[in-house]
């Protein structure tokens, strides 16, 4: 019996981190699960090795010696260790690095781009070998099934997240086919025999639900913000960046990253005193996007704060979908986007439940 037990538990936890790491890797959000692919984390966490990503959102602030998921100025993750805090942010350094990420030109890390920290327990990183060669082999099928769903015949899928509407598609399809099938007897004894399989199969099935919609929110949630940027009015002006007369105005560019594979939809909100050339944009996964915004001063001299908030939804429902939810109120989109991943996933695994019943008839 206690071997019995165990077994089940063990196999919930694999199948949740996998389905962690596929989650974390289409999303670009770690989720649960994070890896490093360089030695400059070395002897904390080697190359290839994984580690308990614990999202920044539940975490608080970081202090020097804890090691952080962070954004770099060109998108893509770090995970680096804190070893100082100053004003202008943190100061990180891998532990087999001879000079902070600074000192070789990196600005500091502010609390906006740091995503999750590596859970530790006694001052050790919990480590998990060889996830790094899991998730490149993950990185590859993903990849690949997003080319097949693109490249079937009449597929309108290019442009959007290939693989989770396929898996929403195929969720709604297979929900209508059972749907159907229950009304034969055969169908019917299928589903009756559910309650009598093994539960941890409906443990997993709910597990698989609950890390997809949590993987989805964070996924949405952690990256956006409100960006704050200080402009200085004065008399006369200096050449500096966000430096302007009383009255005047300056450019600036806002970059946005999407680290994932999956597609996003971001809307911009601007605090006053700043005008953007567009408000909505869908950045590609894997890509960036950069905004043009005017920042203008008021008529006095002084230091005057100004913001640009961020909004991010996955782009699995239609743009003009999300738009219309946006347009009830912001949070709309994000309860219908998780809902409907969670849904796809939640009917996907009571197919595969079904499928398992069928194939011990």
């Amino acid at each position: 019996m206690i071997l019995r037990t165990t077994t089940r538990l063990l196999k919930i936890i694999l199948i949740l981190a996998v389905a962690a790491l596929l989650v974390g890797q289409l999303l670009g959000q770690p989720i649960l699960l994070g890896y490093v692919t360089s030695d400059s984390m070395e002897p904390t966490i080697d190359a290839n090795d994984g580690f308990v990503a614990v999202p920044a959102a539940v975490t608080g602030d970081p202090s020097p010696g804890d090691v952080i998921v962070y954004e770099a100025t060109d998108g893509q993750l770090v995970t680096h260790r804190v070893v100082n805090e100053t004003a202008a942010g943190y100061v990180t350094r891998g532990d087999a690095n001879p000079v902070t990420d600074q000192d070789q030109g990196d600005p500091p890390v502010t609390e906006d781009r740091i995503v999750a920290r590596a859970m530790q327990l006694g001052g050790t990183v919990l480590t998990i070998p060889a996830l790094g060669a899991a998730a490149a082999n993950l990185d590859a099928a993903v990849i690949t099934a997003q080319q097949w769903v693109w490249n079937m015949p009449g597929s309108q899928l290019n442009g959007i997240n290939g693989v989770a509407t396929a898996l929403l598609v195929i969720s709604i399809v297979g929900y209508a086919v059972e749907t159907v099938r229950d009304r034969d007897q055969s169908a019917l004894d299928t589903r009756e025999r559910i309650d009598e399989l093994d539960p941890s199969f409906h443990q997993l099935v709910i597990a698989f639900t609950l890390v997809m919609m949590v993987g989805a929110a964070a996924a949405m949630l952690v990256p956006a913000g409100a960006q704050s940027m200080t402009l200085v009015s004065s008399q006369p002006a200096p050449d500096g960046d966000l430096i302007v007369e009383p009255g005047g105005t300056t450019e600036t560019t806002y970059r946005i990253s999407n680290t994932g594979f999956t597609p996003i939809v971001v809307y911009l909100e601007s605090s006053e005193g700043v005008t953007l050339e567009r408000e909505t944009v869908v950045v590609s996964g894997k890509d960036s996007t950069a905004v043009e915004a005017t920042l203008e001063a008021p008529e006095e001299t002084g230091h005057f704060e100004r913001s640009i908030y961020e909004r991010r939804y996955i782009h699995v429902l239609p743009r003009s979908v999300i738009g219309w939810f946006y347009d009830v109120h912001p949070w709309l989109p994000y309860g219908m986007i998780v809902a409907s991943l969670g849904g796809g996933a939640y009917v996907f695994g009571r197919l595969l439940v079904i499928e398992q019943i069928r194939d011990r008839d």
